[in-house]
């Protein structure tokens, strides 16, 4: 009887604190539009968090590729977004992406944001990160790579070196 009592109000309190928990992460205000990184880290910490505990594990150079710039959209209420932002942040500053070169918009839960950027980029999920040359897309990571972000990031840097062949 106190066993079965003792599960019952273990299954309570933990079905209750999920409830709350979920009350509170909805509540949040979503960062919408462009957003400053250091904005980012402030408002959600986890971001920050994560960003300085990731650690890169191949070395890319972007510092001399000036004609290149990188989209990330992505939603703050998204567990993708949470995951591989910091990560996709952390491994441009380390290539030496500058901020001019790097545009961060937030998009809300139906993956639109203020400017209508979502349509022009043709955003299906998030996060995605977008590879632009001389404002032309190279490629795109969407909601996670293929091998790792540091692979993938190198195949659309290598393919963004290429000649572009126009017809």
């Amino acid at each position: 009887m106190t066993k079965n009592f003792l599960i019952l109000s273990i299954s309570i309190f933990t079905t209750f604190s999920f409830i709350s928990a979920d009350r509170v992460d909805k509540s949040k205000n979503n960062l919408l539009g462009d957003i400053q990184i250091q904005n980012l880290f402030t408002e959600y910490p986890l971001f920050k968090f994560r960003y300085d505990n990731y650690e890169v594990t191949d070395r890319i150079n972007l510092s001399d590729l000036e004609d290149i710039s990188v989209v990330i959209m992505f939603g703050t209420w998204c567990h993708d977004s949470k995951r591989e932002v910091p990560r996709m942040l952390r491994i441009l500053d380390s290539a030496g992406v500058g901020t001019e070169q790097l545009s961060l918009i937030g998009v809300d839960i139906n993956k639109t944001e203020p400017k209508g950027r979502e349509k022009l980029y043709n955003l299906r999920n998030t996060p995605t990160l977008i590879l632009l040359r001389n404002g032309k897309e190279v490629g795109r990571i969407i909601e996670r790579p293929n091998v790792s972000l540091e692979a993938d990031l190198i195949g659309l840097t290598t393919r963004s070196s290429e000649p572009v062949v126009e017809d």
